[in-house]
């Protein structure tokens, strides 16, 4: 089938944090124990993730039980350092320009999700931003993408997937849709040899 639209990850493919971005919320504990404190973020953001919960009551949970009853602010401005890749922003242009729909497919929280779309422009950048928030679910579901390609109204051959995790192209593979590993660290000319494979005007 031919290629019609592209959906490509953020965080690893559109976007990273910044250098020390982990490393910094780390040091928002100390004793040691900042890594306890990543993990407990991350395993309690995981109901936000899926739109089960607010973000921001997320963080409070976290901060509340770590005696960071001040850091909340602070704590959810950290997940607003995003630096964006500018050179996939410029391929996705010149894809779109070309007919290739383009869209961003990722795992968010809405706190950080509205931060994307509306500081970060990505509905501007994108056709469409879907994000698990939204759908309710992960990545790692095959819903994910069955219910993104219900939106696109397009077969799943035709919907090229591009994401830095193993697991996820995985899992859109397993549904249908023709998927490729690929990082920022490859560099973007990578990116355009992998996609004009897929016979895209990259």
């Amino acid at each position: 089938m031919t290629v019609r639209a592209v959906l490509l990850d953020a965080d690893g493919v559109v976007q990273e944090n910044p250098d020390g971005w982990l490393e910094q919320l780390k040091a928002t504990v100390g004793h040691g124990r900042g890594q306890e404190f990543a993990d407990d973020v991350f395993a309690t953001e995981q109901d936000a993730m899926t739109g089960d919960r607010d973000f921001g009551d997320v963080i409070a949970e976290v901060a509340d039980r770590w005696g960071l009853t001040g850091s909340r602010d602070d704590l959810l401005e950290h997940w607003r350092r995003i630096e964006v890749n500018a050179p996939v922003v410029d391929l996705v242009g010149e894809l779109r320009a070309a007919g290739i729909r383009c869209c961003l497919a990722s795992n968010q929280n809405s706190f950080r999700a509205r931060y994307m779309r509306d500081a970060l422009g990505y509905e501007k950048i994108f056709d469409s931003v879907f994000f698990s928030c939204d759908l309710g679910v992960l990545k790692t579901s095959p819903r994910f993408f069955t219910s993104v390609l219900s939106e696109l109204d397009l077969p799943a051959g035709e919907v090229l997937f591009v994401d830095d995790g193993e697991h996820y192209v995985e899992t859109a593979r397993d549904v249908g849709l023709p998927a490729l590993v690929w990082s920022t660290g490859r560099g973007v000319d990578v990116l355009r040899a992998e996609l004009a494979a897929h016979g895209l005007p990259a």
